[in-house]
């Protein structure tokens, strides 16, 4: 990693637990829907999930419950989001055995050049940009892994900008790897939005960076 992402690294061992014992997200639509994919997830095969449609189904109602098809963000209509999940499934199946904080170095390695594919070959969008709509489905089916994404948290935090890349992507992804490598996140797992240690980062840069996802005291 360059400096400024060892920093930000650096910074998020250092707060993650003062961040997390701070954060206070929205709980309705959004929550309802991520805990029902969680649940899925948790409870089920990933193989058997996606011979399933309600189970891209509710990726779709998801996806959008998170606001990614409002103001500029596009969704593709659903029959072309299913098919092009299950275009992709292998790779999502590859990958499912990985869990964040249980990576070898080899591990990551090896699940950083899947990803880099998977990532390559997801168009779940009408509207421009990639980084967002892939790392949020990708986090749905793969939670124990990978860590959802956007522009005004994620994107400004380590980069000071919002343009989107699959470098900044593959960037991010190995600044999680390490910050679950230095800290021992479970503590802070609950039935809400900590379901996994990639969301519980997540979560510390959306209550870094939005002082509205703060709780007042």
């Amino acid at each position: 990693m360059n400096e400024r992402l060892t920093n930000k690294k650096e910074y998020l061992v250092k707060n993650i637990p003062k961040l997390i014992e701070k954060f206070d997200y929205r709980k309705g639509p959004d929550l309802y829907f991520y805990k029902k994919v969680i649940a899925e997830i948790g409870k089920n095969p990933l193989k058997n999930l996606f011979e399933r449609n309600n189970f891209t189904e509710l990726l779709y109602a998801t996806l959008t419950s998170w606001d990614m098809n409002a103001r500029a963000a596009k969704m593709k209509y659903f029959d072309e989001f299913k098919a092009n999940i299950l275009e992709n499934r292998d790779y999502f199946l590859k990958l499912s055995k990985y869990k964040l904080d249980k990576l070898t170095e080899d591990d990551f390695f090896q699940s950083r050049s899947v990803l880099e594919k998977l990532y390559n070959n997801l168009y779940l969008m009408r509207s421009k940009g990639k980084l967002v709509s892939n790392s949020k489905v990708m986090h749905y089916i793969l939670p124990d892994l990978i860590m959802p994404m956007d522009r005004k948290n994620t994107l400004n935090f380590f980069f000071g900008n919002t343009t989107e890349s699959k470098e900044k992507f593959l960037d991010i992804v190995e600044c999680a790897y390490y910050i679950a490598k230095e800290i021992d996140l479970r503590e802070f797992l609950n039935d809400e939005w900590n379901q996994s240690i990639p969301k519980i980062i997540d979560n510390a840069i959306v209550c870094e960076c939005s002082p509205r996802y703060r709780r007042k005291r």
